[in-house]
């Protein structure tokens, strides 16, 4: 049994794009969602943030 959010979501995942579904309507899904939910935080420019540190490494 998964124990963390991580593999929860993880699962989920893999278990819709198992079944068929497109990964990038999934991405864009999960995107939307959390959006809606951590939109004040400007998800999307903390993320680009983080790729771009791990890019340089």
């Amino acid at each position: 049994m998964a124990t963390s959010f991580k593999e929860i979501l993880e699962t989920l995942v893999d278990r819709r794009i198992a079944d068929g579904e497109d990964p990038r309507d999934l991405f864009e899904e999960l995107l939307r969602e959390a959006n809606l939910v951590f939109g004040r935080y400007d998800l999307e420019y903390q993320m680009g943030l983080f790729n771009k540190d791990q890019n340089k490494t």
